[in-house]
């Protein structure tokens, strides 16, 4: 097999470039430490990476685009009390909980990525975090939480996956409890950041109201299957509006200016 010369030129600058930066991880995270006293701590690049987020500056302001949304929704639907139990379900390394972790909450974590959960544990000691499956269930009792919230996980869930993890959420919320999950639809599709292992057009999601394309390479911690699931509005309120309240319309390109964010209630009278 012959090797163009520009291609192997090219792939071996890319593979200095990513050693060089890694290398260099390390001081940048002590410059921005010592620049940003209020900030409990930086993860490595190598967990920044996998939530789009290399540069430091871009993983803290990714963070708190997720964050301000979810909690002025909370704000404007939770009516529990007043320090609410709350979880990050696949918090991954503590994007949006490093700012849920400086409000009046009592705060859980869970992920599949075992080395996330050692950095949330290391970091955040007051939250309590634990590693989970990639099938339910989760390590925690009927109805333990007043709050859940899951930021891309349902858009990389694959289709066998989508349903038993929603009723797996449903079953450790209060009754009356919310769950605030963020999806991707046609508003993060004309976009189109995520669009490079995708199989199918915009017109396909239209139709379907649900499309899955499973991703060709995978990162360390994201399971046996993991790929890019896009809704639309319209199919979430016909879909997870069966085993959910949804509380107003679905919030298309809030969190991030990329992903929507939904809000659901479990029934208040249901028991988990």
């Amino acid at each position: 097999m012959i090797v163009d010369p520009q291609q192997r030129l090219r792939r071996e600058l890319h593979d200095l470039t990513k050693r060089t930066r890694v290398a260099l991880d390390p001081f940048n995270i002590l410059v921005y430490r010592l620049l940003h006293k209020d900030v409990p701590g930086v993860p490595p690049i190598e967990n920044r990476i996998r939530v789009g987020s290399r540069r430091i500056r871009r993983f803290m302001e990714a963070g708190r685009n997720c964050y301000t949304p979810i909690r002025r929704a909370i704000d404007q639907y939770y009516r529990g009390p007043s320090r609410p139990r709350v979880l990050d379900f696949g918090c991954g390394v503590g994007r949006v909980l490093q700012y849920f972790a400086r409000d009046n909450v009592e705060l859980y974590a869970c992920d599949v990525d075992a080395s996330a959960i050692e950095y949330v544990r290391r970091t955040f000691p007051a939250v309590q975090s634990a590693v989970n499956r990639y099938d339910p269930p989760l390590p925690y009792p009927d109805a333990q939480f007043d709050v859940v919230y899951s930021v891309s996980i349902w858009t990389h869930l694959p289709p066998h996956a989508q349903i038993p993890w929603l009723l797996e959420i449903r079953r450790v919320l209060a009754p009356g409890g919310l769950a605030l999950i963020t999806t991707i639809g046609p508003y993060g599709y004309r976009i189109g950041t995520h669009l490079g292992e995708v199989a199918f057009s915009l017109e396909d999601l239209l139709r379907e109201g649900f499309c899955y394309s499973e991703y060709k390479t995978k990162d360390p911690g994201t399971g046996p299957s993991y790929g890019a699931g896009y809704h639309t509005p319209a199919y979430v309120a016909a879909e997870w509006g069966k085993y959910f309240d949804i509380l107003g319309d679905v919030q298309e390109g809030v969190i991030d200016n990329l992903n929507d964010l939904v809000v659901l209630q479990k029934r208040p009278l249901e028991s988990a």
